[in-house]
């Protein structure tokens, strides 16, 4: 099994190995009779036919539908296609014009386009310079490529897209950094991210599964991979994510940094913080916190980094986004989609970031 493991995950290069993991994991639990904890009066589930993995949802600013990427078959990220689903009808519509694998997905303002971070041919093979950053017309179904990046983020000024940069992950050499954009691809500014880069390092020898063990995270060379970003409501600071990825353990941390520059700072410290999402109404970072290689928990904190507390039951949870009007997060599983009612999970008293003051 660790054999046949193996050989997918050489097959595909650098972005594609995290939702391979969170898939297999999945996969994993299910062939244990050890589904995910999900109480009805906490979530409910969303997804359709159970047939396919739908990830990555995003609540369009309008709240009527949300865009979601579908998995044809998990063993070939590259089949991947957007679609949409509108909540008033419960219909999925597949845009079978976007074919492909979407590290990160963002709504314009007026819920008309789509920023989007593809995985080209260059990364798949061996040049690995970044994904192309694309506006999405989903009027006109024209596609715009406005560069090159790890990720991606509409402002919800509408005005401006953050794009995040990395080093390149064969030679560790280039800068961090964020490049602010026009949705024409114009560049604005470039705002320099103090990081350290993992230093690179020798890839260990692939060690069998203990005995009884669900899964076991591939050995794999040092690297620094985007892992999340979201924009402050006034379109005045982003938070974002690094993970830091090692000799077969994963950590990551959360970010924020001004768009003058004028500030950067280090708000968690502790496990592997991903897949940050800013409230809608500025007083919240929602957030994935996982201090064990299996599960994924939805965890709250302040802007400021205060009140990092969990806010939903064990789960595994692999990414999730606010709905506009700051009452619900729909997140996914790896597989499936569910939609958290956090005013009436807050309202319960029964998660441990009720308690904060």
């Amino acid at each position: 099994m660790f054999q046949i493991r193996q050989t997918m995950i050489n097959k595909l290069e650098r972005w594609c190995l995290l939702p391979l993991l969170y898939i297999a994991i999945i996969a994993s639990l299910n062939a244990c009779g050890a589904s995910a904890d999900i109480p009805s009066a906490e979530a409910a589930y969303v997804s359709w036919t159970g047939v396919r993995p739908f990830v990555r949802p995003v609540w369009s600013p309008d709240g009527t539908k949300l865009v979601l990427e579908e998995s044809r078959d998990p063993s070939v990220m590259i089949d991947n296609h957007l679609a949409l689903y509108t909540l008033k009808d419960e219909q999925l519509t597949p845009l079978t014009y976007t074919l492909g694998y979407y590290t990160s997905v963002s709504w314009s303002a007026d819920s008309s386009k789509l920023a989007v971070a593809r995985v080209n041919d260059r990364v798949y093979g061996k040049d690995n310079k970044g994904q192309d950053i694309q506006v999405i017309d989903l009027t006109t179904k024209q596609i715009k490529t406005i560069g090159l990046g790890d990720g991606v983020a509409w402002a919800p000024d509408a005005q401006h897209i953050a794009i995040y940069v990395g080093p390149n992950p064969n030679t560790h050499l280039g800068p961090f950094a964020i490049n602010i954009v026009r949705p024409d691809g114009t560049l604005l500014k470039t705002i320099p991210l103090p990081i350290m880069p993992t230093p690179p390092g020798p890839t260990p020898a692939p060690a069998p599964p203990a005995p009884g063990q669900l899964f076991n995270i591939p050995p794999s060379p040092s690297e620094d991979l985007f892992n999340g970003m979201s924009w402050s409501p006034d379109s005045q600071q982003i938070v974002f994510s690094v993970m830091h990825q090692s000799a077969g353990s994963l950590t990551g941390d959360l970010y924020i940094v001004g768009i003058n520059g004028n500030e950067f700072r280090q708000i968690t410290s502790e496990g592997w913080n991903h897949e940050p999402a800013w409230s809608p109404d500025g007083k919240t970072i929602a957030y994935i916190k996982e201090l064990q290689p299996i599960f994924g928990r939805i965890y709250f904190m302040r802007p400021d980094g205060s009140c990092s507390l969990p806010v939903s039951d064990k789960i595994t949870a692999s990414s999730l986004s606010w709905s506009p009007d700051n009452s619900k997060i729909v997140y996914e599983d790896g597989r499936d989609v569910y939609i958290l009612d956090v005013q009436k999970k807050l309202a319960s008293g029964t998660t441990p970031y009720s308690s904060c003051p």
